[in-house]
């Protein structure tokens, strides 16, 4: 049953954010006098005046997103080993996404990878042998400035680092999944995302921390393209420490399958049960 809240003024969107963020808040009503205030496509015609649906305020790109990522390409194709995807756009530097987490009162933040910046960190994280013991890359540090150099300048990837409150906890490598190795292997549209990830850092481990930064990266790929109808991952399948907070999620294991160098877990999260289950 959706359960919905009658406003009697227009709000923003931080103060938006904040009520649908309550756990009994589906839809929100804005009073007929004052309906014709929000200038935005995101209201809907009512009895009362405007609707606005939960599911539709949290696609609303312009809050959380850099503004260099709100002009969408055009679709070209091209080709990449004999895969036809679209052209990529190249990533902006600098913070790409950033929300308040109400829930546990920290700011997420997610940007570019900077070499200089991260480089020391990334080698730290990658030697750390909880890390090693999934990622299997415990090299020195002039190799993995260069790891971290071609994940740059591929067209394909968009590595990230996640801070919350400005902190580093963890990198995000994200891919279009079509052109991807994972591509063969799953129902990929055009504009598909995926991503590998890691927490490097102790203190953001946990289920708070998890659910709250898979829903953000989640709700980063999908408003970066709209076009993207799923994300998907490939976990190994012996990586029960992640794989068990996908309860607390809309992402869902499919099956396990077998890369040439893992046996992995497809897990995948669509678009329309993200935002209509997702609480963020």
């Amino acid at each position: 049953m959706t359960k919905t809240l009658h406003l009697s003024a227009p709000l923003g969107a931080t103060e938006l954010d904040q009520l649908f963020a309550r756990q009994d808040i589906d839809a929100l009503t804005l009073a007929a006098e004052t309906a014709s205030l929000p200038a935005h496509q995101l209201w809907q015609p009512h009895p009362q005046g405007a609707l606005l649906h939960r599911s539709t305020f949290y696609q609303w790109r312009e809050p959380w997103l850099a503004e260099t990522l709100l002009p969408l390409a055009p679709q070209q194709l091209t080709q990449t080993g004999g895969i036809r995807h679209p052209l990529r756009p190249r990533d902006p530097t600098g913070v790409l996404y950033q929300r308040f987490i109400p829930s546990l009162e920290r700011q997420l933040t997610l940007r570019l990878v900077d070499i200089n910046e991260d480089g020391e960190r990334f080698h730290r994280w990658q030697n750390d042998p909880r890390v090693a013991a999934f990622w299997e890359y415990p090299f020195g540090r002039d190799a993995l400035d260069q790891y971290l150099a071609e994940r740059l300048a591929d067209p394909h990837c968009t590595p990230l680092i996640g801070c919350f409150d400005g902190v580093p906890f963890g990198y995000f490598e994200c891919y279009w999944v079509r052109e991807d190795r994972l591509g063969p292997y799953c129902d990929a549209g055009l504009f598909d995302q995926g991503f590998h990830c890691l927490v490097g850092e102790l203190d953001f481990l946990g289920r708070d921390n998890t659910q709250a930064w898979l829903n953000g990266l989640s709700h980063f790929l999908f408003l970066r393209e709209p076009r993207c109808q799923t994300l998907f991952g490939e976990p190994r399948a012996d990586n029960t420490a992640m794989l068990k907070y996908l309860q607390w999620t809309s992402w869902q294991k499919r099956h396990e399958f077998d890369f040439p160098h893992k046996r992995a877990a497809l897990l995948s999260c669509d678009r329309e049960s993200f935002f209509l289950e997702t609480r963020l």
